[in-house]
C-alpha cells in the first residue's frame, strides 16, 4: 500500500495509460497537447486505446500511447525511465514503427502523414527542459523533412520548480508538467488547486492511486527498479575493490565502466565520479 502522503505519479506508465489514454474522456489528452505542442486539436483518435484493458505484464513492442490528429498526424507518447541510448533509440524504433503502416499500395511517398514523438525523461538532465529535433543537414540548417518531429521533456526540471517556487509564479507548463512526476500529495493538491483542468486530473490520479490493479503494478516496478539499483551498487562496490588493488584513477574509471554497461545516465556517473564527461564517453 502507498504511503498517505503520497500519490503513484503520472509518470508510473500504467497511471499515465489510465489518465491520458481514455478515449471515453479526451479532456485531459486534450489539456497534455495543448501543453506541449502549443495546439487545441478538434479531432482526437487514441490509437491504441486497448491499452486501456491490457495487462500490465503485456509488454509488447508498442509505445505507450499513440494518437491521430486532423490532417492525419500521428503523436506518439512515451514514458521514458531515464534518457540512456538504449530508451532512445527504442524510442526511435516505436516512431519508424508507426510511421511504417501509413504506407497503403500504390500510395505516394509525399502522402505521408507528419509523426511527432513525445518522449517523457523521468530521470537524468537535459541541457533544456524541452528539447525538439527535426533531421536538419548539419552545417546550413537546412530542414530534410517535415514529417518527423521529436520532442524529450524534462520531466525533473519541472518536479524541481514545483518544490521550489510558490505555486502562485508558476505558470500553466511549470504545473501541468511537473504534475507528471510529483509524489507528493499535498504539493500535487496545491499546484492542481484551482484549475478546473488540473484538479480534474489530480482527482482521477488520487483515485487510481487506490485501484488495485495500480497498486499491484506499481509495487512489482518498485521492487524491479530496486532489483537493479542492488545490482548496480554491487558493480560499483566491485569496482571499487578492483580500484584498491589498481590505484584510485583506475578504480574511478572501473566504476564508471560498471556503470556505462548498465547503461546509467552519464551526466549522472559524472556526479558520482567526478569523471568529464568526455573522460566517461572515452571509456565506451
Amino acid at each position: 500500500m502507498i504511503e498517505e502522503k503520497r500519490i503513484i505519479p503520472l509518470k508510473f506508465d500504467l497511471m499515465f495509460k489510465k489518465v491520458f489514454g481514455n478515449p471515453d474522456d479526451l479532456k485531459p489528452l486534450r489539456k497534455l497537447l495543448e501543453c506541449i505542442l502549443g495546439i487545441n486539436p478538434k479531432d482526437i483518435t487514441i490509437l491504441n486505446s486497448e491499452i486501456i484493458g491490457a495487462s500490465y505484464n503485456d509488454k509488447r513492442t508498442t509505445v505507450d500511447l499513440i494518437v491521430e490528429i486532423e490532417d492525419g498526424i500521428k503523436i506518439g507518447i512515451e514514458m521514458n525511465t531515464n534518457v540512456n541510448r538504449y530508451l532512445i533509440n527504442r524510442n526511435l524504433f516505436y516512431m519508424f514503427k508507426i510511421m511504417s503502416k501509413d504506407m497503403k499500395k500504390g500510395m505516394l511517398y509525399n502522402k505521408l502523414n507528419k509523426h511527432i514523438q513525445i518522449n517523457f525523461d523521468c530521470e537524468g538532465y537535459h541541457k533544456k527542459p524541452i528539447m525538439k529535433y527535426k533531421i536538419i543537414e548539419e552545417e546550413v540548417g537546412e530542414i530534410l523533412t517535415d514529417k518527423i518531429e521529436i520532442i524529450r521533456v524534462d520531466i525533473p526540471y519541472y518536479v524541481k520548480r514545483c518544490y521550489n517556487k510558490d505555486a502562485s509564479k508558476l505558470d500553466y507548463k511549470d504545473k501541468f508538467i511537473g504534475l507528471i512526476g510529483i509524489e507528493d500529495r499535498k504539493l500535487a493538491e496545491n499546484i492542481t488547486k484551482g484549475d478546473v483542468s488540473m484538479e480534474d486530473i489530480y482527482k482521477k490520479v488520487e483515485e487510481f492511486s487506490d485501484d488495485e490493479e495500480i497498486l499491484g503494478a506499481y509495487d512489482g516496478e518498485w521492487h524491479r527498479q530496486e532489483v537493479a539499483r542492488v545490482v548496480m551498487l554491487d558493480k560499483v562496490e566491485q569496482g571499487y575493490k578492483e580500484g584498491h588493488e589498481n590505484g584510485r584513477e583506475e578504480g574511478i574509471e572501473m566504476i564508471a565502466q560498471n556503470m556505462l554497461k548498465e547503461k546509467v545516465d552519464i551526466n549522472f556517473i559524472s556526479k558520482v565520479t567526478g569523471l568529464t564527461i568526455d573522460k566517461i564517453n572515452n571509456l565506451k
